[in-house]
């Protein structure tokens, strides 16, 4: 075992530690009869729903996506890319569960007789994806020594499953039951990443792009097949895991853009330049695509692929010395 696989083990540890410490603190709340006590003990107070509402905005779906964006074009493309995997990948299976279980969220979620938040509430999708983003953050932060950083992600993934209680729009339950399906997520993520990236390297670029093509296709099929009136968003899902797929491929291939390789100044015209060009598309393709499993597979595929390729061709272009 050489020394990158001793420290993936040990940080694999960590993590179970505190997985483990989460599983056995939500067990004992739920057992307690406290499912729903914190809901209501904060319901009533406007100061902090005002304040949380906010907070809990950082594991909302647009946020991961201005995130992404912002590793994929001044940090490391190909860590931005596991990034993406982990966070849809993670959605996917939560949708998943979300639509087998059926678990209505709690009664706190009505306020002025208007739900909160739309959907199933078992597993917490902000958990659980707040994990997958920002627990990979943290374990990158960890792998560069950024003491500071990682504890800060690590941090913000409880903040946010809080936030979540808080508003009133999970139980205990729900958020439970994310952070741990979130920290089982995040162990698979940190251990086959690598080996599965190996793989994939040895392969043809045509391989590679049916791929990324066919398992998209077959995820959403799978999912439409067995739940003909879905809730969970696997259209947005499965067309971004497409575009990214065909992107990364064709981008690492033909345009080869590399944000190490920038310095300061060119780094910030990046990310100016890229958010606004991604707050155009988004709002763009929002507006032109209607909604519907098929329509959000199209839109998050076209997203997706112009964020990976059209734009780092851009910057190419700009960046050239």
């Amino acid at each position: 075992m050489n020394e990158t696989e001793q420290d993936t083990k040990k940080i694999v540890i960590y993590i179970l530690i505190f997985a483990g410490v989460t599983f056995v603190l939500g067990l004992i709340l739920y057992l307690a009869g406290l499912n729903i006590w914190f809901n209501e003990l904060f319901y009533s107070n406007d100061i902090l729903y005002t304040i949380f509402s906010l907070i809990t905005e950082l594991g909302d779906t647009r946020v991961f996506i201005f995130l992404i964006v912002i590793v994929w074009y001044i940090y490391d493309k190909r860590f931005a890319k596991n990034l993406a995997y982990s966070l849809l990948g993670s959605g996917y299976v939560n949708n998943l569960i979300k639509d087998t279980f059926q678990d209505p969220r709690p009664y706190t979620n009505i306020r002025d007789a208007e739900p909160v938040a739309e959907g199933y509430g078992f597993p917490s999708g902000h958990s659980q994806t707040g994990m997958a983003v920002y627990g990979y953050l943290a374990y990158e932060a960890h792998v560069k020594n950024s003491k500071i950083l990682c504890w800060i992600f690590s941090i913000l993934v409880y903040i946010i499953a809080a936030s979540r209680i808080i508003i009133g729009v999970h139980d205990i339950q729900d958020v439970w039951g994310g952070l741990t399906f979130g920290y089982i997520w995040l162990i698979l993520v940190i251990l086959f990443e690598p080996k599965l990236s190996e793989i994939i390297s040895k392969m043809s670029m045509v391989i590679k792009l049916v791929l990324s093509v066919v398992i998209p296709i077959v995820l959403f099929i799978i999912a439409i097949f067995v739940f003909p009136v879905p809730t969970g968003d696997y259209g947005m899902m499965c067309g971004a895991m497409m575009g990214l797929g065909l992107g990364y491929t064709l981008e690492t291939e033909y345009i080869k853009y590399d944000p190490r390789e920038l310095d300061t100044k060119q780094r910030i015209l990046n990310l100016v330049i890229g958010i606004v060009i991604t707050l155009v598309l988004y709002l763009g393709l929002s507006f032109a695509f209607p909604e519907s499993q098929v329509m959000d597979l199209i839109q998050y595929l076209l997203l997706s692929i112009i964020l990976v390729t059209l734009v780092p061709w851009l910057f190419t272009k700009i960046n050239r010395k």
